[in-house]
Parts: C-alpha cells; sequence; structure tokens
C-alpha cells in the first residue's frame, strides 16, 4: 500500500521534472509563466522552485523587460549544476564533446580511431574518449548526467544496440549502452549519426525554423536525415533515411549492403578515391598524383577538391559523375517528402561550388515543378562537432523532455 506520503513526494518529484523542463524548453521564464504553462498552482510552484534553486539547478537570471506590469524574476538552467558527453565517430575519427545543460559545447575532443578497428578497441576508444573529454572539460565526474552516441551504421535505438556497419565489418550487434552505462554509471543513448547530425543542424544550425527538412550526409557513406512536421523522422524499424543505399545504377558495383549499383557505390567519397585511383592506374594524367605525394594510398578527397577548384579534367570528371547521381536521388527525395529546405553535409570547403550548386540545378530539373519552387538548397552551418553534438542534444532530451511532453495531457490536478 502507498502511504499518503509517497504519494506527494511522488507528485512533487513529478511536478519539479515538469518545471526544469520547460525552463529547458522554453528559457528564461517566470514562475508566473512557469505556472501557467505546466497549470500547476502558483503555491506549489513557489514552494518548488525555492527548493530548485537551493539545489542549484535552476537559477533566478535577471527580470522581465516586456509589458507594463510590475517587472517578473526570471528562471533559467544553471550551467555548472551538470553535463553531458556526446561521442560520434566514423572509421577515420572520433569527435567528443562535452555539453552543459543548456546545450552549450564546453569542449572539444579530436581523436583518430584505433589502427584495428575490433569490437573491444572501439569500446575501449569510446571509454577513452569520454574520460578524456571530462577531463579537459573541468566538470567534477560526478557532475555527469548521461552519454549519447552517434554511431555510423545501424543502431537499435530502443535497446541501444548497434546492429550492424557496412564500414566497419566487425562492429557489429553490440550493446552499447550496456557497456557505456555500466561503466559511467549514467544513462546512455545510441542513434546513428546521421540523424544526430540532422537533429543539431536543425536546432543550431542552417535548419532552425524548418518543419520539414532533409540533411544529406556525404562522406564515408551517404545518409538522408529526416525532418517532418518539426521532427526527427525514424521509419518503422528506425530505417528511415538510407539514401546511399538506393539503387541508382543498373549491373552496378557491389556495395556493402549486399546490393549492387547503390548509391554509396558511385557517390561517396571512398567511391571517388577509389576511381581515382583506378584512373591513375589506368594512366590517366592528374594533379591529384602530385598533391598526394606521388602515392597512390594517400589519395584524399581534399586533393581531389583541390585539383578540381584548379580545373583538373580528372577530378572534374569523377565529381561530375558523383554529383549527377547525388542530384537525381536527391530530386526523387524533394519529390517524395516535399521538404522546405535541404541541407547538404560536406567537410569540403569546395563543396558550395563543386556539390551544392550543380545539385540545385539537377533538383530544379527533376523535382516535380511545386515541390521545388519554393526549396531552399543550402551547405550544412555546423562543423565537424555536429554528430557529437546531436548526441548529447539527444541524451538531454531523454533526460529534461520526458515530463514536459507529458504535461499537456497529464497535468489537470489544479489541487495539489
Amino acid at each position: 500500500m502507498v502511504t499518503t506520503t509517497n504519494k506527494q513526494g511522488n507528485k512533487a518529484s513529478f511536478y519539479k521534472s515538469l518545471l526544469i523542463a520547460h525552463v529547458r524548453r522554453y528559457g528564461a521564464v517566470s514562475r508566473t509563466q512557469l505556472g501557467q504553462s505546466t497549470r500547476i498552482r502558483m503555491p506549489v510552484v513557489t514552494v518548488l522552485i525555492r527548493d530548485l534553486i537551493a539545489r542549484g539547478i535552476l537559477v533566478e537570471s535577471g527580470r522581465s523587460v516586456a509589458g507594463l506590469g510590475r517587472k517578473q524574476i526570471l528562471l533559467s538552467l544553471n550551467r555548472r549544476h551538470g553535463f553531458v558527453v556526446g561521442v560520434e565517430f566514423e572509421p577515420d575519427h572520433m569527435m567528443t564533446v562535452v555539453v552543459d545543460v543548456c546545450g552549450n559545447v564546453v569542449t572539444r575532443l579530436n581523436a583518430p580511431m584505433p589502427a584495428q578497428k575490433t569490437r573491444d578497441a572501439i569500446v575501449r576508444a569510446l571509454i577513452a574518449a569520454v574520460e578524456g573529454a571530462i577531463r579537459k572539460s573541468g566538470y567534477a565526474p560526478s557532475a555527469l548526467k548521461g552519454i549519447g552516441v552517434a554511431d555510423p551504421g545501424i543502431v537499435d535505438s530502443r535497446e541501444g544496440v548497434a546492429l550492424l556497419c557496412s564500414l566497419i565489418p566487425e562492429w557489429l550487434n553490440m550493446p552499447v549502452r550496456r557497456l557505456l552505462e555500466s561503466r559511467f554509471a549514467v544513462p546512455v543513448w545510441l542513434d546513428e549519426n546521421t540523424r544526430s547530425k540532422t537533429l543539431c543542424e536543425h536546432r543550431c544550425g542552417a535548419g532552425q525554423g524548418a518543419r520539414n527538412m532533409l540533411y544529406i550526409d556525404i562522406g564515408c557513406g551517404i545518409g538522408c536525415g529526416i525532418i517532418m512536421d518539426g521532427q526527427l523522422y525514424r521509419g518503422h524499424t528506425e530505417m528511415a533515411g538510407e539514401l546511399g543505399h538506393t539503387r541508382v545504377l543498373e549491373n552496378g558495383p557491389i556495395c556493402n549492403c549486399g546490393s549492387t549499383g547503390c548509391l554509396e557505390t558511385v557517390a561517396s567519397y571512398p567511391a571517388i578515391i577509389r576511381q581515382v585511383r583506378k584512373a591513375l592506374q589506368d594512366g590517366t594524367q592528374s594533379m591529384v598524383t602530385e598533391l598526394a605525394g606521388h602515392r597512390l594510398e594517400a589519395i584524399s578527397m581534399t586533393h581531389i577538391f583541390e585539383a578540381a577548384s584548379h580545373g583538373d579534367k580528372l577530378a572534374l570528371g569523377l565529381l561530375e559523375r558523383a554529383v549527377y547521381y547525388l542530384g537525381y536521388a536527391i530530386a526523387n527525395a524533394v519529390n517524395l517528402f516535399n521538404p522546405e529546405a535541404v541541407l547538404i553535409n560536406s567537410r569540403q570547403a569546395a563543396a558550395e561550388d563543386l556539390i551544392v550548386a550543380p545539385i540545385r540545378q539537377i533538383v530544379a530539373r527533376h523535382a516535380m515543378r511545386l515541390s521545388g519552387k519554393t526549396l531552399k538548397i543550402h551547405v550544412a552551418r555546423i562543423g565537424e562537432e555536429a554528430g557529437a553534438w546531436g548526441a548529447a542534444m539527444l541524451i538531454l532530451d531523454r533526460l529534461f523532455d520526458g515530463a514536459a511532453g507529458a504535461a499537456e495531457s497529464v497535468i489537470t490536478d489544479r489541487h495539489a
């Protein structure tokens, strides 16, 4: 039997979570605004806010400036109360950020991936990255609230398991959440890196304000993050957005996914590099050779973009071919989802001229007129920390927004 004291304690705890979530969602707000938005009685709000301030969770952050009445004291989250860590990794690098409870990046840490990409080596690298970022941040480890991980493969976010990654064959059925929670004793959220980048760009980058948006992630693979009605869209089995595995070429190269002619086989960065190497081995002349120090194994997309920007025929031709297929795939996605914005992520400084501008032309020609009439296509704004920062946002959402989501339908008791 639950006692009256326990019921009151549970209700107070729920209301506190609700108030914190609303402060996080709406920024600096007054006690009156909190009472109105949560429908908690003002005497209760006053008591709970006093306790949250005493515990260092909320702080008074100034007074309201609008309106003709008495200026009200505003409340905000205390940035020093705690933090989360976001980690994103791809086959060649691992980026880690420390983010305060207000969502601001405090520390960045970039490191190479292990040379031998075994399951154990990657887990050790994840743990080391989290520990290293915490040390660099200056926060006490005890203030850690949660960890978000952005994975380069296909994941089961509900269970926190990395299912498979075509770019890292040994990264298969890994219980990432369980492993990290057992090490750090805080909640862990696992998601796909493109989805994490999409969320970050939507909230803090070029996608702010967009209700319907596509985020095209070009790199080791080709992913597509989808924002529908202001929310991340995951699909029935969380497989939505696998643009890189749409078939664009009949009898094309075999893809790591097992199919043939996938977009990734002709337009991903590894595919373009393979095409350049083969052309050079076959005797084609290109300044890429000199830029890479006459070492085929050293060729990178930086060399290819630099050569293309100087008019190199091989680099320009292969980039044009890749953009041709990529543009058609994006035009099809525009017809399917009717977004107001398409953001294209590329680590290359020349992406605007060599990738985005041609894609605009292809989409303008091949997307349905009403779909593309007001469509905006831009380079994504957030840099290399987008995936890790987005993973941190996802774990913050899990930690703070559950109660806020319930507020609109659950809080009806005006006699607390």
